[in-house]
This record gives structure tokens, C-alpha cells and sequence, in this order.
């Protein structure tokens, strides 16, 4: 009987781990403290380009990071803002071709993370991935860091992500504004949460 029982509660704590060990999905939705930049330096000036609208997923089990971390993230290109509305027409119509490629996005197989992601805890990675603009697919390599955080729905993963890319690769012709001519790489950062209930 006593060996019955620790059989049984053997069972239940494993039982219980394995529950806990599932892998989470953690839905990322437009607005909010959300946030994707683009930065281009041009001869007088900087030019900022900002949206919020940003969507997507990042699944993980944050008691297991070695056993997988993905993302899939979009963002709608027309959505960008510089602060210039004739500078945002012809970045739409000349240069994104936003009619044509609507979103731009970026996809992470697996992020390469061990150990665990514990609440408050952040961990930093470079993560690879597939970068879409203007029709065009490259794998890069991004800086990033993910932090695990609670939020009133539930847990919350937040994502903070940099890395350059250059116009040339994406067949986006470089912008220029009068006689500035903007610099040929941009520097990204993307900004991001995620919600698991």
C-alpha cells in the first residue's frame, strides 16, 4: 500500500510537470506600447519613420527554452509615419510599393535560447530568422532580447529586437528628398509584446 501511494504521487508531481511544460503562444496585437523604426540618416537631418501596427506570435515553453522558441511577426507597411505626409506618399508609392507588398515580416524558426524564462527575467539572444520587405526574402541575424512579465490577462512576453538592413537588397530604391539623399542603411528596431492567457 505504502508503495502504491508513492507510485500514485510519483505519477501526480509528473503529471503536474508535464501540464506546466507545455509550450505557450504568446498573440501579438496592433497598437499599445508596440513599436517598429526605421532610422535613416541623411546629410542634414534624421529621418524617423514609426508604427505600431504590428501582429503576430512568439511560442515558447518558458520553463524549457531548448525545446523551441518561434515567432512569426507582420507589420503593414503603409502603416510607417516619418511625420511628413509627402515624404510618407512617396515612401508608400515609390519606394514600399505598399499596394503591391503590403506587410513586411519577419519569421523565426528557433530563436537559440536555453534554460528557463522566468518572470521578471530577461535573456538575450541572436536570433535568425527570414526577413520579407518589398517582396524580397533574406535570413538575417537580429539582436534580441525577451523578457517574461505578468500582465492583468495573463503572462506577458516582451520582445526587443535591432538590426540594420540595406535598401539595395530589399530592390528599394534609395529615397531622396529634394537634394538630401537618405543613407542606404536603415537601422530597424522592433518593440513588441505578447499576451498568453
Amino acid at each position: 500500500m505504502k508503495y502504491m501511494m508513492m507510485v500514485l504521487g510519483w505519477g501526480a508531481l509528473f503529471l503536474a510537470f508535464a501540464v506546466q511544460a507545455e509550450p505557450m503562444t504568446f498573440t501579438v496585437t496592433g497598437g499599445g506600447d508596440n513599436l517598429v523604426q526605421f532610422e535613416s540618416k541623411a546629410p542634414l537631418e534624421k529621418i524617423v519613420g514609426t508604427t505600431d501596427q504590428i501582429t503576430g506570435s512568439l511560442t515558447c515553453d518558458p520553463a524549457d527554452l531548448s525545446s523551441g522558441v518561434t515567432a512569426s511577426i507582420s507589420v503593414a507597411a503603409a502603416s510607417l509615419k516619418t511625420g511628413n505626409k509627402i515624404r510618407d506618399g512617396h515612401m508608400r508609392d515609390n519606394h514600399l510599393d505598399t499596394d503591391q507588398y503590403p506587410n513586411i515580416e519577419f519569421k523565426m524558426a528557433n530563436i537559440p535560447l536555453t534554460g528557463q524564462l522566468t518572470e521578471g527575467s530577461t535573456v538575450k539572444t541572436t536570433a535568425r530568422g527570414d526577413f520579407t520587405c518589398h517582396g524580397v526574402t533574406h535570413t538575417i541575424d537580429v539582436a534580441t532580447e525577451v523578457t517574461l512579465t505578468k500582465s492583468a490577462s495573463g503572462q506577458e512576453v516582451h520582445v526587443l529586437a535591432t538590426f540594420q538592413m540595406k535598401l539595395s537588397d530589399y530592390n528599394i530604391p534609395r529615397p531622396q528628398f529634394l537634394i538630401m539623399k537618405l543613407d542606404e542603411v536603415q537601422r530597424i528596431t522592433v518593440d513588441f509584446r505578447g499576451v498568453s492567457p
